[in-house]
């Protein structure tokens, strides 16, 4: 079925044939004059199944004003059943749905029909049952989302003398693109010969630049809420050329009390509110809530708050804790199920027209590229990663969607099976696709921490790029 097209119908010379399947399923269908399918196409609301010149399906349907829209009919030719032609139809609606900003599609269909285990299989969900004119129908509706794509942030906790290193190593290399899209500092805690360095990357490279509150800081004691909230204040306004400003949140551990844990959150959302209010007025747009907590309660009262003041950036905090200070974010069945929860509240407020706008959901602190993959799930649009540098301190690398693996501690490691021989490495290279100009020679890669940084960058962003091509795909 590689020739197979879905076009909007333009040409009037299609009508005829559409019509003629239309016929072919009267008794579904009902009868339809050609003018029906006409009036259609000129509105827009006409696709058609191309093979080799032929039409062999079609799918006509509404846009209405109040943001839904109605699938009339969708047939596809007898003998091109069971190829995927109706799914692709589907696609090709679900994308001009999206295009026009329809929060829903909806459709009935006789109780009888098998089409109802297609739709059901393709993720409509039967909402009721009623009486026809002619026979019993059950009521169909499919929940329609605007496309995301998403973003690596790299979290640049380096220090100084790293920069000195990473950076002409990456333009000797005569890289032509950026190693990221994004990256993240936390300004209060970052040397000031870093910053220049990330300035640097922002003017030169075009990395754009998320300054982080600093929140893990107040929890490990480093600093008070009251004085990184002032800091942050007058920070934010002597630096108007970051991409995002995370406002000051008062993190919880898994260790607290819940009374302890509501106060931050109580916090998080209040003083945030109160930080945005005096933030410049040209930098509220860019402003990012932190939802944090350990219930429902906790991210809702956060979500509620940042909604009411329209802010179009939000960010998942909420992961449960591990290693001696706190310090190391967990994707535990708790952290995941608050994630998803997240994901609800954010479709529930777009799809009931609370919110005009879908926020975008910053994820902080992903410690391994394993958990990418289900990032698009959770309506994520970035999350922010340590991993590819740190790990590298340790003689680590990473490949497309796998665990880290060790290149440096010899047999001790592959005697563990978390170590890679150059033919093992460059095996598994082929097999994910991956290719980079830090990793061509095995034995620097060993050798060097700053070409092991690059290298698993490198691997971060082409993660995010598969998923983006899946996700453009499924949506084509």
């Amino acid at each position: 079925m590689d020739s197979l097209k879905i076009v909007k119908c333009s040409d009037v010379k299609l009508i005829p044939e559409i019509k003629a399947l239309a016929d072919l399923h009267r008794e579904q269908l009902g009868f339809h004059a050609q003018q029906t399918f006409i009036d259609s196409m000129k509105r827009g609301e006409l696709l058609a199944a191309v093979l080799k010149g032929q039409v062999v399906g079609f799918t006509r349907y509404h846009h209405r004003r109040d943001q839904k829209t109605t699938l009339y009919e969708i047939a596809t030719a007898p003998k091109f059943r069971n190829k995927g032609i109706g799914y692709f139809l589907v696609k090709a609606l679900i994308a001009d749905c999206q295009q026009i900003g329809s929060r829903h599609l909806r459709l009935s269909c006789p109780v009888e029909l098998p089409a109802n285990q297609f739709y059901q299989k393709i993720g409509f969900t039967r909402t009721s049952s009623r009486v026809g004119k002619n026979r019993p129908l059950y009521t169909w509706i499919l929940d329609i989302l605007p496309p995301r794509k998403i973003t690596f942030v790299a979290s640049l906790t380096a220090i100084t003398s790293d920069f000195v290193q990473m950076i002409p190593l990456w333009e000797n290399e005569g890289q032509e693109q950026r190693p990221f899209e994004k990256c993240i500092i936390t300004p209060r805690f970052i040397e000031a010969g870093a910053l220049k360095y990330v300035r640097y990357m922002h003017d030169k490279w075009g990395v754009k630049v998320i300054f982080d509150s600093g929140g893990f800081f107040v929890q490990q004691g480093k600093i008070r809420y009251e004085e990184l909230f002032s800091w942050l204040l007058d920070f934010y306004a002597k630096n108007d050329w970051a991409d995002g400003y995370v406002l000051p949140d008062y993190v919880p551990t898994s260790r607290q009390s819940a009374a302890e844990v509501i106060e931050r959150v109580h916090v998080t959302a209040a003083e945030g509110i109160k930080f945005l209010n005096r933030m410049p007025s040209e930098l509220r747009d860019q402003a990012i809530g932190v939802l944090q907590g350990h219930d429902h309660y906790h991210l809702k009262y956060c979500f509620d708050a940042f909604m009411d003041k329209g802010l179009q950036r939000i960010g998942f905090g909420s992961f449960d804790t591990g290693g001696r200070n706190d310090e190391i974010n967990l994707m535990t069945n708790a952290s995941i199920n608050r994630l998803a929860f997240v994901r609800d509240l954010i479709k529930q407020a777009y799809l009931s027209q609370t919110i005009n706008v879908l926020p975008d959901l910053h994820l902080f602190g992903v410690s391994t590229p394993k958990m990418l993959a289900d990032f698009p799930n959770y309506l994520a649009t970035s999350f922010d990663s340590s991993g590819w540098l740190r790990t590298a301190g340790f003689g680590n690398i990473y490949l497309p969607f796998q665990s880290r693996r060790n290149v440096t501690f010899g047999g001790s490691s592959l005697l563990l099976s978390k170590g890679f021989t150059a033919a093992e490495f460059y095996t598994q290279c082929e097999r994910t696709g991956h290719s980079c100009p830090f990793c061509d020679d095995f034995s620097r890669l060993q050798k060097n921490r700053v070409v092991r940084m690059w290298h698993n960058a490198l691997v971060f962003s082409e993660m995010t790029a598969a998923l983006n091509s899946e996700s453009k795909e499924s949506h084509a």
